[in-house]
């Protein structure tokens, strides 16, 4: 289990410096470069939905999990109070992927444990074209990412480096 935690770690950081120039061109064209927290602000539904077919790919069971805070008390709990937020919970091993999490001043990757008190799950209230968005990006993203990926190993076939042992 200790590996397949690190190798989500490993994961996710690789799956963050691929996405930050893209975020970058997100919010050129959307022109909300100035007055950002972090470069991720924005971008966590977009990104979350990327993560999941990265790790889903990587042999993990993952989905996006959502929170808004309008009628509950969900969301990612930040200091400010509780935000709307995106990110992946993975099933085996346990765990909360997050990489947008920096928006809230958090730390840029968080890969932490189920129980973790900062992230309470409630429901996706985006619109049809807000979740369509995210479906189109992440189809535009994956042959980038597996273009980047993918490597000539030793015996001649192609293999993912993210592929669980």
């Amino acid at each position: 289990m200790d590996e397949d935690v690190a190798q989500l770690e490993r994961i996710a950081r690789e799956v963050r410096a691929f996405l930050e120039p893209h975020w970058a061109e997100w919010h050129r064209k959307t022109g909300s470069l100035k007055g950002l927290r972090s470069l991720s602000q924005g971008t966590c539904g977009r990104s979350s939905r990327f993560l999941v077919e990265v790790l889903r790919e990587a042999g993990f069971d993952a989905r996006p999990a959502f929170g808004c805070p309008i009628g509950c008390d969900c969301g990612f709990c930040a200091p400010e109070g509780t935000r709307g937020h995106i990110w992946v919970v993975v099933r085996d091993p346990p765990r909360i992927v997050d990489v947008t999490a920096d928006q809230f001043g958090d730390a840029p990757v968080i890969v932490t444990g189920m129980d973790d008190p900062r992230y309470q799950e409630g429901h996706d209230r985006a619109g049809p074209e807000w979740i369509e968005d995210r479906e189109r990006v992440t189809r535009r993203l994956l042959p980038l990412w597996r273009a980047r990926v993918e490597k000539k190993a030793p015996d001649g076939a192609m293999r993912q480096t993210g592929e669980r042992a």
